[in-house]
């Protein structure tokens, strides 16, 4: 059974926590408590602990975002809520993501980093095919799987053509299209470069999109100077892919979004 760690200075939280959770029915013993940042940072270096959520009213809880940041990359943050009902959704959003982490993929290896890693690359896909439609529950799985991405920056989204898809495809065959995603996204366009997050999906033989958002704690930037920024990394790695794999691609469109949030606005529309 998943343990878990609650931080908060709301007594209503507290009692919520302990007496209305069913929390065996979530796979989950009854959580560890703490008041402060310094009570928590001090379980979390002593208890084997799964998932932590805080949530602060009249106390700095920036010592413990801290420690979370450098100290456990890797720990899951789940939401937490006021309301009973919506707390038990993303503890169930929680429980979800540990299972992933905590499989068995037998003659496979995957420590808990690469395992957030893939889950944050295929929610990404989701998110860019337009698959994911919630935006609260957007919101909770990319802290759960601890993006750092700012959801409220403004961001650029690209649509890239590969004219030369369907034969590249079809050479390669057997889960090309993931694979030729895998490589364009830890290969060449990256995920984490200079304080952007690039996050790419290969839709469909030529179809390629990429959406770059601004990572958490970035000086702010003119829409211009973020897209300076993106257009030449975009440009620099569409080089290497045809230097490399001998695969032209160009961008066909480029556009601003307000935040992510358009992304799931455009998929309802759909």
């Amino acid at each position: 059974m998943y343990k878990l760690l609650l931080v908060t200075d709301r007594d209503d939280l507290l009692t919520l926590f302990r007496d209305q959770i069913p929390w065996q029915n979530l796979n989950c013993r009854a959580p560890y408590m703490a008041s402060s940042p310094q009570e928590a940072i001090d379980l979390l270096n002593s208890k084997a602990i799964d998932a932590v959520g805080y949530r602060f009213f009249d106390v700095d809880g920036m010592p413990l975002t801290k420690f979370l940041r450098y100290g456990r990359p890797s720990l899951p943050i789940f939401q937490v809520c006021l309301d009973c009902a919506e707390q038990q959704t993303a503890l169930r959003q929680t429980v979800s993501v540990l299972d992933r982490l905590h499989a068995d993929y037998a003659d496979e290896y995957y420590d808990e980093e690469a395992m957030l890693t893939i889950q944050r690359d295929e929610l990404m896909h989701d998110l860019l095919a337009g698959n994911v439609r919630d935006w609260d529950g957007l919101q909770r799985e990319l802290k759960l799987v601890r993006s750092h991405v700012s959801l409220d920056e403004p961001c650029v989204l690209y649509e890239i053509d590969m004219p030369q898809g369907d034969a590249y495809l079809a050479e390669h065959r057997g889960h090309a299209q993931q694979r030729l995603e895998s490589a364009l996204r830890n290969n060449f366009f990256g995920r984490y470069v200079e304080g952007i997050y690039y996050a790419v999906a290969v839709l469909t033989p030529r179809h390629i999109r990429i959406v770059c958002m601004p990572m958490h704690g970035q000086k702010p930037e003119t829409p211009e100077q973020l897209g300076r920024r993106t257009d030449a990394h975009i440009q620099d790695s569409i080089q290497k892919i045809k230097d490399y794999l001998d695969l032209d691609m160009m961008v066909t469109q480029s556009a601003w979004l307000t935040s992510v949030k358009d992304l799931l606005r455009d998929a309802q529309e759909a």
